[in-house]
């Protein structure tokens, strides 16, 4: 009920009747419903979930506190009546999480009301994690950093980089991953440039970079770990870029605290790369919150003012990239404390075969 009160807090605030969600993250989120298909109509004292058939007995399971409503095969006429029992004049809904086709529906089902249009409210209201959600979200990481120990062994010279990734996501599965947190990133030598780049067939080079990100899912909480595995001993300009960009995550985790925004965060480590004449070739932010999604709020990035605030969690991952180089890339996540932030990875930094 104390994520339900964050809807209805929202409701109150902004003068609207109800507040309606669709997005499937969001519905589990504030309803605890883990089905794959539901609507949830919120007003300042009552809470409507709609679902088909399907999922009627795990909805009631799942969602004991919700009034539950079965939908026939037009979930649209059900959702016009339940908006015409509630009475709602005004309903807000989250723009980016519903479809023209979806919004158009809901408005000719009761063209009396005002629908108004609001973003990332939700993921907002997720924003700062619950200690039940920090635990579920270290959980996940541990299965991604146990893997990674695992796959180390298997890493040298004439393995490619799908192989890696394959074998690290199936150790990841083995060790009780729902599912893979986002596309797993392996790149190498020169590929290693691109920040996001897909596993490719080049093998493994004596004196190669390797960056590998990649996570586990575990209750539907994701994690995110990068490391930048040294083979051998790296050129002077990689090995410049690599101190650079482990110094720029010591420092950034050192000084995040609470108050902060999310400029000043990032900034911790970009001063860094300036200092060192590499800030060109980085990235535009420093992290993003993660949780029931990979990306959240708070997105830790340049010019956001938003501050941060005790129990968000979120990744510091500042990253050198040079084309025809190599790129850096280190992340940890963080939760903030009442005086800094706790470091959840565990992983060593600095890894070298």
């Amino acid at each position: 009920m104390k994520r339900l009160e964050k809807i209805r807090e929202f409701i109150r605030e902004k003068g609207i009747d109800a507040f309606f969600v669709q997005s499937l993250k969001n519905l589990s989120y504030f309803s605890g419903f883990t089905g794959s298909n539901g609507y949830l109509l919120n007003t300042a004292t009552k809470s409507v979930l709609v679902t088909d058939q399907r999922y009627s007995e795990q909805a009631r399971q799942e969602a004991p506190d919700w009034e539950i409503i079965v939908h026939g095969l037009d979930p649209f006429s059900t959702l016009a009546e339940a908006i015409g029992r509630l009475g709602a004049a005004t309903i807000g809904y989250e723009s980016k999480e519903i479809t023209d086709f979806q919004i158009t529906a809901l408005r000719e089902g009761n063209r009396s009301v005002k629908w108004v249009p609001f973003v990332d409210v939700c993921i907002g209201l997720r924003s700062v994690k619950e200690e039940s959600e920090i635990a579920c979200i270290q959980a996940s990481l541990k299965i991604a950093e146990d893997a990674l120990e695992k796959l180390l062994p298997s890493i040298r010279p004439g393995v490619s980089e799908r192989e890696i990734a394959i074998e690290l996501e199936i150790l990841m599965r083995r060790l009780g991953s729902e599912a893979l947190a986002f596309d797993t990133i392996v790149a190498s030598g020169t590929h290693s440039a691109l920040p996001h780049a897909k596993p490719s067939d080049r093998t493994i080079q004596e004196n190669d970079l390797i960056v590998i990100d990649f996570g586990a899912t575990w209750k539907g909480y994701r994690s995110d770990i990068t490391r930048t595995i040294i083979v051998g001993e790296l050129e002077s300009p990689l090995q410049k870029i690599f101190d650079c960009v482990h110094q720029a995550l010591e420092e950034a985790v050192a000084g995040i605290k609470p108050g902060s925004t999310c400029h000043e965060v990032d900034k911790l480590a970009r001063d860094v790369f300036l200092a060192a004449d590499l800030e060109s070739y980085s990235l535009r932010g420093l992290g993003h919150g993660v949780g029931l999604d990979i990306h959240e709020y708070p997105r830790v990035v340049m010019n956001n003012q938003a501050r941060i605030e005790p129990g968000m969690l979120f990744t510091v991952e500042p990253g050198v990239y040079v084309p025809n180089v190599g790129g850096v890339r280190i992340e940890d996540m963080v939760v903030v404390t009442a005086d800094g932030c706790q470091v959840l990875t565990r992983s060593p930094r600095i890894i070298r075969l």
